[in-house]
């Protein structure tokens, strides 16, 4: 009986420290949400129409590498001739667009990460503990986008 009582009384201290352990957990304080628009910071980010313009400008010189290429090789008579000038042009267009690739894809990643550390910034600098794409949340979160647009600029 002696031991019963013990017993229930170490349970009712159990639940106690438990219940206020929940309590102190629950009263944290709570997340406050950001969303951002990519779309819109892409649109308005100088790095991004930057690359954009490179990349056309680099896609209208390999169009009239490839133009130049079948004009040579269609005007060409010898058959030995043409198969070399279709085998080296085909590596020179390859070349070009493999640099091309690479180097789109080393900007982009540059441009990624800068756009990430600025909406930190901004984030840190409004006290909000999570940012979402708006794309990824129905409803709530404040709209951060024009401010980092303004500090992309």
């Amino acid at each position: 009986m002696k031991n019963n009582i013990w017993f229930i009384i170490a349970c009712v201290l159990m639940f106690c420290v438990g219940y206020n352990l929940n309590d102190s957990a629950v009263s944290f304080q709570k997340y406050r949400v950001a969303v951002v628009d990519v779309s819109k910071l892409l649109e308005h980010s100088p790095e991004v129409l930057e690359l954009k313009r490179i990349q056309d400008k680099e896609t209208e010189e390999l169009n009239t590498l490839i133009s130049k290429a079948q004009n040579e090789i269609l005007n060409e008579s010898d058959k030995n001739k043409m198969l070399q000038k279709e085998a080296s042009y085909r590596q020179q267009i390859e070349s070009k667009k493999l640099n091309m690739e690479k180097q789109y894809t080393s900007k982009l990643e540059e441009i990624n990460k800068k756009i990430r550390t600025t909406i930190s910034a901004q984030a840190k600098k409004e006290n909000y503990n999570l940012v979402l794409p708006v794309g990824m949340v129905i409803s709530g979160g404040d709209d951060i986008t024009a401010n980092v647009v303004k500090t992309m600029k």
